[in-house]
């Protein structure tokens, strides 16, 4: 993974802190949600509860990305997957396009389908970076940079996600060019935010003489 610093940069320049309060937030509210919507009155019995919960966890982060995205004040689109079958969601900003997706471990790599292949090709100018400084920039229609917010269900508490990570994965889906906690990145915004303090020198404040009335 290359060195975490300009991308924390282009993250609090180009995107909203909001985005991420607001994701740390509906992520935590979807999985809840997906939890209790399985153990309702005993809708499901055992062997079946696990899919079940699979699913609704799918459904309510789909929702929580959605929520999130508005509440930022993004365009979204749900698009059709291929072969057609169901639908996922997209934000869409001037310098990024975000979704998510769910890992089964915490630096796993996501499911190499369609639509995040196309999408992560528009991440190879940066990926080539993390290879080589020197080599020349791939050129790419489109400089906007894909993100995904990354989670997974707690092993022993599947009603918390076990983590909450923004990445950015390289143009192939192998690897993450950008990996961080949501809680990191939320950081980075109050280092940007924090005005430069000024601190007087007290000893020259104390010894300063008085204005003569």
């Amino acid at each position: 993974m290359t060195d975490p610093k300009p991308i924390f940069t282009r993250i609090t320049t180009e995107l909203p802190r909001i985005l991420f309060t607001g994701a740390r937030e509906e992520w935590d509210g979807a999985f809840f949600e997906a939890s209790r919507r399985t153990d309702e009155a005993s809708r499901y019995d055992t062997p079946e509860k696990k899919e079940v919960l699979g699913r609704e966890r799918h459904w309510c982060c789909e929702r929580a990305l959605r929520r999130a995205g508005e509440a930022a004040e993004f365009i979204f689109a749900t698009p059709d997957t291929n072969p057609v079958g169901g639908r996922y969601a997209l934000l869409i900003s001037p310098r990024f396009i975000i979704g998510r997706a769910k890992l089964d471990r915490y630096r796993g790599n996501v499911k190499p389908v369609k639509y995040r292949k196309q999408l992560a090709a528009m991440n190879a100018a940066v990926s080539q970076l993390q290879n080589d400084l020197f080599q020349a920039r791939v050129q790419v229609d489109d400089d906007r940079l894909f993100g995904l917010f990354l989670s997974a269900a707690h092993p022993n508490h599947p009603e918390v996600p076990a983590f909450l990570n923004f990445a950015i994965p390289n143009s192939d889906l192998t690897g993450w060019i950008f990996n961080q906690p949501v809680e990191n990145v939320i950081a980075a915004y109050a280092k940007v935010e924090r005005p430069t303090e000024q601190v007087p020198d007290l000893v020259k404040v104390a010894l300063k003489k008085p204005t003569a009335s």
